[in-house]
């Protein structure tokens, strides 16, 4: 007797933990079914989600951060492939030059100009993002503004921090410069940025610094060992001197082959800018993450009419 009632107060107890774990587990599905709504259904998770700083960018989960969600966490494709959602948007990669008040070549813009360009985004409501917000939607189809754009300034000269800086800060803009390190501080006929002016910029969250080589030569015509000298000296000049990471590489003259994207794959670095190889495209149409394709500044009025972004997560429609 004894016995049959200590059965039944155990399997009464055994019961009772079953529903509770049951009825747990129902309402944390309930309240993951109830998130994944909401993230689905918000209207501006393109703009706020950021990817968190000072993450490795190549690992197999980005964190982001954002103000209505808290930290989230996204799988991202094997790198350095481009995952097939964030080949659905069109991102327009947009590459300027030197920013002088006379121009001297075609490839130059007055500050005026580029002010005028930038009134253009803003009159389209186009959103510029950073690159890593770009690398992190690559790799993981993360949502992105609704019109989104990246800005580039190649060859680090002196108007870049003249003109083209003040200009970013006061749209609030985040742009990419790219060094090339024997220039830093040198006047070739034109100004480059000091090493304190690049200091200064690199400390700001709009801009970041990607390596544009030593000495800028076509990557595809030298050695390899002349090839490792300009990827991955000039990387740790830039780090030793700016107490920053570098984890970007811009093509000299936007060339590159296969041998040279290994070699920037071993050096460290996270993705590449290139120009238009074979053709000018938006930056998900490229190859991968080495090989990320521009549109030169003279292309903004026509490509921009194109920008589009994807407006939410991955699977939300499944």
């Amino acid at each position: 007797m004894l016995k049959r009632r200590n059965y039944i107060i155990i399997t009464t107890f055994l019961l009772s933990v079953y529903f509770c774990i049951l009825a747990s587990y129902q309402t944390n599905a309930t309240e993951l079914k109830q998130s994944r709504l909401q993230l689905c259904n918000s209207k501006n998770i393109g703009t706020e989600l950021e990817p968190i700083d000072n993450q490795e960018l190549f690992r197999p989960e980005i964190l982001f951060k954002t103000k209505s969600f808290g930290t989230l966490s996204l799988p991202a494709v094997p790198f350095p492939s481009i995952h097939p959602t964030a080949k659905k948007a069109k991102i327009p990669v947009m590459m300027y030059h030197d920013i002088i008040p006379e121009k001297k070549v075609i490839y130059d813009l007055t500050p005026q100009e580029l002010n005028k360009d930038f009134e253009i985004i803003k009159a389209a409501q186009i959103t510029p993002i950073s690159i890593n917000k770009l690398v992190a939607h690559l790799r993981t189809g993360s949502p992105l503004p609704k019109k989104p754009i990246l800005l580039t300034f190649d060859d680090g000269y002196g108007g870049h921090y003249e003109y083209a800086y003040p200009l970013l800060k006061k749209y609030g803009y985040p742009a990419v410069f790219a060094v090339h390190t024997s220039a830093v501080g040198i006047n070739t006929g034109r100004s480059h940025v000091t090493w304190q002016q690049l200091k200064s910029m690199v400390n700001d969250p709009l801009i970041t610094i990607s390596s544009h080589s030593r000495t800028h030569p076509a990557l595809t015509k030298i050695s390899d060992k002349q090839l490792e000298q300009e990827i991955i000296e000039s990387k740790r000049l830039l780090e030793s001197k700016l107490n920053k990471k570098i984890i970007y590489f811009t093509y000299p003259y936007g060339n590159y082959d296969s041998r040279v994207k290994k070699i920037v794959s071993e050096a460290g670095y996270v993705a590449a800018i290139a120009f238009g190889t074979p053709s000018e495209m938006f930056a998900a149409q490229s190859e991968d993450l080495f090989a990320i394709s521009r549109f030169e500044k003279s292309r903004l009025e026509s490509v921009i009419p194109q920008a589009s972004g994807n407006p939410t997560f991955p699977n939300c429609n499944s």
